[in-house]
């Protein structure tokens, strides 16, 4: 099943590869210019090599390390090869650019999910991932349109990615206490659990661009009213705003999986302990918590991952992160510029959750606490 599956995505690539462009010679960052496919520059035999090695079953060990090897480098080959394209046009070598293709962005897909059916395949793609990083930190692709926009922009960049970074985390931490309580008490008071569940859900189901826009008013008149306030940063756009609605977001992930933490612990544990004489908190802080925490990471996990997306909006109001490129690209029709602020989040989402994953199962590993999966 398995081997179909490799077969049929390999053919799927293949014809990607074949028919469709592969970059774009712009001689601007806006204007589109000549387009260009891999069997016009004279790597058809890339497509040919590709197919071999995908498609057909190896029973040789050293061919199939040969196949992964050429699966793991395949991106960083792809976009070094468009870089190559002889432009016959007279251009700006200082704002002219090469736009990859979309067969380049479904090819690279493509060796990734490959990638991913073989053994340790989030590690082969992580190596995959940092050969392309290390390259284009290297300058290895100076015509592409990403690096140029970069390289225009790299002082902005690191900025706005730590403004990212920190907002997200800063309203995951704030919303971390609040949202582990409210868990805890829908456990112990159930009559309370409908209204918690109710408030933590009427956040997450109101659009963030409503409550963005809620939040201005209120914000404002405040900093108006009182001008200490708007010396710390009270206004209707910038941090507070992007800060506060972030938090609200995170609730419903982490009071929700606390609650269902506590929920499904054995009550005969609880028995015991109380039985050895223990108080009311040293069971909390002993026993229940310490065997609801693997299951409360889960939900700061999925909270932290939806910030770091949702961060993304705090640039309409002033708030900094990659929005504000991402906006800036949108508003100038520049896709290069669209892409330099949302790979990096993209690549922020990935990276934390194989972390937080990784620290999630360790911790139940460590405590001994195995969940049903269904």
């Amino acid at each position: 099943m398995k081997d179909g599956i490799r077969r049929g995505l390999s053919l799927i690539l293949f014809a990607t590869l074949f028919f469709l462009p592969i970059g774009f010679f712009k001689v601007n960052r806006v204007l589109n210019g000549s387009v260009f496919s891999l069997w016009e520059l004279g790597y058809a035999w890339m497509l040919v090599l590709f197919a071999l090695f995908s498609t057909f079953k190896i029973e040789f060990k050293w061919l199939r390390y040969l196949r992964t090897g050429f699966l793991i480098v395949l991106p960083s080959v792809l976009i070094y090869i468009s870089q190559r394209y002889v432009i016959t046009e007279i251009y700006d070598p200082n704002v002219a650019r090469i736009s990859l293709g979309p067969s380049i962005y479904l090819a690279i897909i493509g060796a990734w999910v490959l990638l991913s059916t073989e053994t340790k395949g989030t590690l082969k793609i992580t190596l995959s991932l940092l050969a392309l990083l290390v390259l284009f930190g290297l300058g290895m692709f100076p015509m592409l349109g990403l690096y140029k926009e970069y390289i225009n922009r790299q002082a902005s960049f690191f900025l706005e990615l730590q403004r990212h970074l920190s907002l997200a985390v800063s309203s995951l931490l704030f919303a971390l206490i609040p949202g582990i309580y409210l868990g805890y008490q829908s456990t112990r008071h159930p009559r309370l659990r409908e209204w918690i569940m109710g408030f933590v859900n009427g956040f997450q189901v109101a659009p963030t661009l409503s409550m963005l826009a809620l939040l201005m008013i209120p914000l404002a008149s405040l900093g108006q009213s009182f001008p200490f306030l708007r010396a710390w940063g009270v206004k209707g756009v910038g941090f507070l705003p992007a800060f506060i609605v972030l938090s609200l977001y995170a609730l419903l992930p982490i009071t929700s999986n606390t609650y269902t933490a506590f929920k499904q612990l054995d009550p005969s544990v609880m028995d015991s302990a109380k039985a050895l004489g223990m108080s009311s908190k040293q069971v909390f802080s002993k026993v229940s918590f310490p065997l609801a925490l693997p299951f409360i990471i889960t939900g700061v996990r999925i909270a932290f991952i939806q910030n770091i997306g949702n961060t993304i909006l705090a640039g309409l109001v002033g708030g900094g992160g990659m929005g504000s490129l991402i906006f800036l690209g949108l508003a100038q029709s520049a896709t290069d510029l669209i892409l330099l602020g949302s790979l990096p989040v993209v690549l922020m989402a990935m990276g934390f959750e194989v972390i937080l994953e990784f620290t999630e199962l360790r911790l139940k590993k460590k405590m001994g606490v195995l969940y049903d999966q269904a």
